[in-house]
């Protein structure tokens, strides 16, 4: 089971990284409607053909398209993902649409373990909004192909290079969110509990680690989960380490709220059952 769950959250890392590299904290896309198309280069004829109908992509000629080799995985992801979670073909591609307003939306194929929200929540955090962002891959693999055909794109669309402090804070923010759902057995509600957190730190971002603590607790008892300590203090770690990033929070804000909106039953659900919680214990002690 760990083995599973450490292969999906390289599929999520390695897209979180292939939109996040497109632009830095704040920037959007040139035009609404632009799109970038990243394919991995060891997809066979028949993979290729699977993958763009995934995409939505009629005429692969109508783009500047960027292959990615595994070497260059390698090269870009070694730091952050094991070489056996990495794999020896790229075969994962994006399709990035900028859409004319605000939001994220995120829609996969064949990309087996991340959540809309858990995507969102790094995006945002990575200054990302008004984007369509479709990943696909020609059966259930990885995904780490999106990351280094994107950060490509990237650099040949504004000239800049990546921002490792931007690329750690998104890596960071995804396996700490990862660690959160393998402990409880809900990515709902560690994604929630992390959106939750991050909308409270969009109002103060000079948080201190004990309000850190409290928003953590507190989030988890509205989604009905117990954190272990151990846990809620990676989670203090990873947000001081976005304290330190020059990020957009009014956008953090905006995508915690959405995606907050979309679990709002999850968050409903376990703050009554911690409210009946309190209940029976004040009843207990009674006697």
């Amino acid at each position: 089971m760990k083995n599973i769950f450490k292969k999906r959250l390289a599929a999520l890392i390695a897209v979180i990284f292939a939109v996040t590299t497109m632009m830095p904290a704040a920037q959007a896309f040139a035009a609404e409607g632009d799109e970038y198309l990243s394919l991995g280069a060891d997809l066979s004829s028949s993979e290729q053909s699977t993958v763009l109908e995934l995409l939505g992509v009629s005429n692969i000629n109508d783009y500047n398209v960027r292959y990615v080799t595994n070497n260059e995985e390698r090269e870009y992801l070694g730091s952050y993902v094991s070489s056996s979670e990495i794999g020896t073909r790229a075969l994962s591609s994006v399709l990035i649409r900028e859409n004319g307003g605000s939001d994220i939306n995120v829609e996969t194929h064949n990309i087996g373990y991340c959540t809309e929200g858990m995507y969102k929540n790094a995006l945002a955090t990575a200054g990302v909004q008004g984007a369509d962002v479709i990943v696909a891959g020609p059966f259930e693999i990885s995904g780490t192909a999106a990351l280094v055909g994107t950060i490509k794109a990237y650099e040949e669309m504004t000239g800049q290079p990546v921002s490792d402090e931007v690329i750690e804070g998104s890596v960071d923010e995804l396996t700490t969110t990862g660690e959160i759902a393998e402990e409880i057995g809900d990515t709902d509600a560690a994604e929630g509990i992390i959106a939750k957190v991050k909308e409270e730190m969009a109002d103060n971002p000079d948080m201190t680690d004990s309000e850190m603590e409290e928003s953590i607790r507190d989030a988890a008892e509205e989604a009905g989960v117990t954190i272990s300590d151990e846990t809620i203090a990676k989670i203090i770690r990873m947000l001081k380490n976005l304290q330190s990033l020059d990020i957009d929070w009014g956008n953090v804000q905006r995508q915690s709220q959405y995606i907050l909106e979309n679990l709002k039953d999850i968050f409903s659900s376990g703050e009554a059952q911690g409210i009946f919680a309190r209940l029976i214990e004040w009843i207990r002690n009674l006697f």
